[in-house]
C-alpha cells in the first residue's frame, strides 16, 4: 500500500477529515466550556396578566446562566410548563447573549371546587383568584372540560331571562345542578337537561319570575310538570307544564 500513491493519497484525505473533525470537536468543546457569549438577557414574552413575573425570572436563573451554549433550554421549559399559570412555553437561544422565553397564560373562567381553577380549555390548575362574579364548578376529576362546555350552553338559554349560573355541579351520578345568580337552584338531574332547562326558562317568563323572591328551589325531573320551594314555608308545590 506504502507504494500505492492512489492509496495513500485516500489515506491521507481520511486523515485529514478525521482531524480536521476532532479539532473541530475539541473546539466546540473548549468554547462550551469557556466564559465566552454569557447569557446576559433573558426576555420574557407573553400576555401575563395573572403569573408573578419575578417568580418567573427567578426560575429562569435556575436554568439559564453563564454561556449561551450551556443553558437548559428544555429544562427551563418544562420548568415553566409545571407552573400553574403557564399553559405553554417556548424557550430558544437568540445569540450572541439573549434567551427568549414566550409564554402563553391560561384564562381563568371558573372555580373548581373551593380549591383550584378552570381554564378556558376546560383544564384544572392549582391557583387562587379572588374575582367575584367567577362561577364555580363542582364534579368528579376528568369532568371540567365537560362541565364548561354545558356551561356555554346552559348559560345561553338562561341568558335569555336574563339569567346567569353562579355554580353548576355535574354529580358522580351524572346528573346537573344549577344555582343561579339569584341563589335559586335548579335540578335538571340526568336526562334531557337541556329540554328541562328551556322549560323552565319557560315557566320562570309566565309563572315563576313573579315570586323569585321567595323561590328558592325548582326541581325540573318531573316527566309532567316540575316542583318548587318557597322559603316562607319550607313547603314544596308540584307545577303543571301547562
Amino acid at each position: 500500500m506504502w507504494d500505492n500513491a492512489e492509496a495513500m493519497g485516500r489515506l491521507t484525505r481520511w486523515l485529514l477529515v478525521i482531524v480536521a473533525v476532532l479539532l473541530a470537536l475539541s473546539g466546540f468543546v473548549w468554547f462550551y466550556n469557556s466564559n465566552y457569549l454569557p447569557v446576559k438577557q433573558v426576555s420574557l414574552k407573553g400576555d401575563l396578566v395573572y403569573s408573578n413575573q419575578k417568580e418567573l425570572g427567578v426560575l429562569a436563573k435556575k436554568y439559564i446562566h453563564g454561556n449561551i451554549l450551556r443553558a437548559d433550554i428544555n429544562g427551563v421549559q418544562e420548568a415553566y410548563r409545571r407552573y400553574p399559570w403557564i399553559a405553554s412555553a417556548m424557550v430558544r437561544r437568540k445569540f450572541p447573549d439573549t434567551v427568549e422565553v414566550v409564554l402563553t397564560e391560561r384564562k381563568p373562567v371558573a372555580h373548581w371546587g373551593d380549591s383550584a381553577l378552570v381554564d378556558s380549555e376546560g383544564n384544572v390548575f392549582k391557583a387562587r383568584l379572588n374575582r367575584p362574579g367567577m362561577p364555580v364548578f363542582r364534579g368528579v376529576e376528568g369532568t371540567s372540560a365537560d362541565i364548561l362546555r354545558r356551561y356555554g350552553e346552559f348559560s345561553a338559554i338562561l341568558a335569555k331571562q336574563g339569567l346567569g349560573i353562579k355554580e353548576i355541579t355535574y354529580t358522580a351520578r351524572s346528573a346537573w345542578i344549577i344555582v343561579l345568580d339569584n341563589n335559586i337552584t335548579v335540578r335538571l338531574g340526568r336526562e334531557d337537561d337541556i329540554k328541562r332547562l328551556r322549560l323552565f326558562t319557560e315557566a320562570w317568563q309566565h309563572l315563576l319570575r313573579k315570586n323569585k323572591n321567595r323561590l328558592s328551589y325548582v326541581d325540573m325531573r318531573y316527566k309532567d310538570g316540575f316542583s318548587v320551594r318557597y322559603d316562607s314555608d319550607g313547603l314544596s308545590e308540584k307545577e303543571s307544564e301547562e
